[in-house]
């Protein structure tokens, strides 16, 4: 068998195939040759080798230590690149408590981060002479009169869609209450947040006024100062942790809370002390969460499964995902309206 020898320097792409073991039988009989008598050849095959020992090193670090705050900010500007992003991954696919934080941020992230923009200055074209002459009073009545009827239909339609969605896939024990979130024609606070004062702080941002199904919740806030102390206490009003001086708008608490048990953080920052409660979701509705997953019900249906459980963060998610996949629906907005009114958003 002749070997084949490269003339030059062995590619990339060829030395990533030789440490795979996956040359041709003449093409390895060369690169052996070439890497006998080519130290520059060598020394990247062993460059090649300590990359791939430090990315595994890395992928195992990533799997023990949280999302940071800055992670999921860069996550959601799209700013990691691709091995920042595969290590994130890594972390979400084995950390349910990150991964439901990841998804949590990313639905309310644009709305912390959105800019006013100028409206540029129209262009008189063809279809601005046309609205101009749309606006006749003549001719406006009866676009008017047409606008009613065109909407009076879809609402129909709308209203039709929504009371006979796709609910059956739901367990028994949430479908109803599922059905009213749905129907309600405004927002109805549910009964898993008795005890919990609505949200009257715009600046404390997670979690606020509502149940959480994480153990170990990572709190957010606005920034209204350059140093905070975050102090977290259970419904007896004493101290369960707290977390000294920290720099950035977020702290993950270092322990495993209570399920069905209240709880209230307190920030202090720049002479100034906020407060907010909330309560991490019970045993039993826990169980009933999990079914409403396996059942395989759409956003709509978990959306307001979690309403009715007090899961605001999460019906906010569900239903902005819902309004994603109808995004001419009034319903999906009407419900998205709701959700943020009981978060006092």
């Amino acid at each position: 068998m002749e070997a084949n020898i490269p003339a030059t320097h062995i590619s990339r792409d060829q030395l990533l195939k030789y440490r795979n073991r996956a040359l041709a039988p003449q093409e390895l009989i060369g690169v052996d040759a070439h890497l006998a008598q080519c130290q520059d050849c060598r020394d990247e095959l062993t460059a090649l080798a300590s990359v791939s020992v430090s990315m595994i090193s890395a992928v195992r670090e990533a799997l023990d230590e949280h999302i940071s705050y800055e992670q999921m900010d860069a996550w959601v500007e799209n700013e990691l690149d691709s091995t920042e992003r595969e290590l994130v991954l890594a972390h979400i696919g084995v950390c349910d408590p990150c991964a439901r934080q990841l998804r949590a941020y990313e639905s309310y992230a644009p709305a912390m981060s959105a800019s006013v923009i100028a409206p540029a200055q129209p262009i008189l074209s063809f279809g601005d002479k046309l609205k101009a002459w749309l606006r006749m009073p003549q001719i406006a009545i009866i676009a008017a009169a047409v606008a009613v009827i065109v909407i009076a239909v879809q609402r129909e339609d709308s209203s039709r869609s929504l009371t006979n969605a796709p609910l059956d896939a739901l367990p028994d024990s949430v479908r109803s209450s599922a059905k009213d979130v749905i129907n309600a024609g405004s927002a109805v606070r549910p009964e898993s947040l008795a005890g919990l004062a609505p949200n009257a702080d715009p600046s404390l941002l997670y979690p606020v006024s509502e149940v959480v199904e994480e153990r170990e919740p990572i709190l957010l806030w606005k920034a209204f100062g350059s140093s905070y102390s975050v102090e977290l206490f259970d419904s007896a009003g004493r101290e369960v942790a707290g977390s000294g001086v920290v720099n950035a708008t977020h702290w993950l608490v270092p322990m495993q809370l209570q399920r069905g048990e209240e709880y209230a953080w307190q920030i202090q920052g720049n002479g100034e002390t906020r407060r907010a409660s909330f309560r991490v979701l019970n045993g039993a509705s826990e169980a009933k969460l999990d079914q409403a997953r396996a059942s395989g019900a759409g956003s709509l249906a978990l959306g307001a499964v979690a309403e009715q459980m007090g899961l605001l963060s999460m019906a906010q998610e569900e239903f902005g995902r819902f309004q994603k996949e109808q995004p001419r629906s009034k319903d999906a907005a009407r419900l998205l309206d709701h959700v943020n009114e009981l978060r006092g958003r």
